[in-house]
């Protein structure tokens, strides 16, 4: 009885999770297929690539750690180093596809231009929490205080949240367990990155990193279709007195409870269920193995997506075509 609240809220979330993340799959359709963002958007001395302050040329990453939980254990790095290697990961993504001297429309690369751009409205734009492992993170988003400062700091700025883990030597299956929890606990997609083997729909990252899929990466990324948009995209730091500044967080629970184990499991089959595809979504994991790399400057059309897709056309997913 005593989570029952929980139990009971847990289906609602895993809805609003399910409507959420369409929506958000419908948008980056939008921005790689429908009305594609080609490369060269950005260049390559914009903030979603340096993650500089263009008012003082500081660096936004470190002004933009919102939460840090205290320290129980030594770790390697600080605090500001891990988020400096995050940060830089995900600002390299954006600069694949950034437009410089010798790239005018940006270097080939894994994922479509669009897709990276994404990732500077994730590093320059959102904030940063970073606790020790997956435990102290499950303790401090299941103590009430802590959950409504967060969601109250989440509502306020519209900021996309990084969730880092001090912890690289981490436990494979708690984290799909955690990364379930924390799609059980809220309405949001979210995936589990880091230094170990690809988890669930999650992606490569120095650091374990959850990412708390908001949707306030939409408007930002969906600006840089003009220069003006894109000039103008970039947000002023966060003012952190303002947000996290209580002090009897992380008095919540210790133990995971069905909810997230079953949707952890389910995740697991799911993904299973796919074979080679495995869990990448936007592109055909077989074909990225095989080396296939976009093209920014001959992205495949819509029509010959449904081609590739419908009558096996001899195209290249989502990039150049075959000869």
């Amino acid at each position: 009885m005593k989570h029952l609240g929980y139990y009971f809220k847990a289906p609602f979330n895993w809805i609003g999770h399910n409507l959420h993340n369409s929506y958000g799959i419908l948008q980056v359709f939008d921005l790689t297929w429908f009305r594609p963002i080609g490369g060269g958007a950005v260049k390559e001395n914009h903030p979603f690539v340096t993650g500089l302050d263009p008012l003082d040329g500081k660096t936004l990453w470190t002004k933009n750690i919102i939460f840090q939980s205290p320290r129980k254990r030594e770790f390697n790095q600080t605090d500001e180093e891990i988020v400096l290697k995050v940060m830089g990961f995900l600002s390299r993504m954006v600069g694949a596809s950034a437009s410089s001297e010798k790239y005018p429309k940006g270097r080939k690369d894994r994922m479509p231009p669009a897709v990276n751009y994404i990732h500077g409205t994730v590093h320059a734009n959102g904030v940063s929490l970073i606790f020790d492992d997956f435990k102290d993170g499950l303790a401090h988003f299941t103590c009430k205080n802590f959950l409504k400062d967060f969601k109250k700091m989440i509502h306020t700025e519209k900021r996309e949240p990084t969730i880092i883990f001090r912890d690289r030597d981490y436990d494979s299956e708690e984290f799909k367990i955690f990364s379930c929890f924390m799609k059980t606990q809220f309405p949001f997609f979210g995936n589990p990155n880091g230094n170990k083997k690809r988890l669930h729909w999650g992606t490569p990252a120095p650091y374990p990193v959850f990412n708390l899929i908001t949707g306030y990466w939409i408007t930002p990324t969906q600006s840089l279709r003009t220069e003006k948009g894109a000039a103008s995209v970039t947000r002023s730091a966060i003012d952190r007195s303002l947000y996290l500044q209580g002090k009897n967080y992380g008095t919540g629970r210790s133990e995971y409870l069905w909810p997230e184990q079953f949707w952890a499991s389910f995740t697991d089959n799911r993904i299973k269920a796919r074979g080679d595809r495995g869990g990448v979504y936007f592109t055909d994991k077989r074909k990225l193995d095989n080396g296939f790399k976009y093209d920014p400057e001959n992205l495949i059309t819509l029509k010959e997506r449904i081609g590739e897709r419908v009558f096996g056309d001899p195209i290249e997913i989502y990039g150049t075509k075959t000869s």
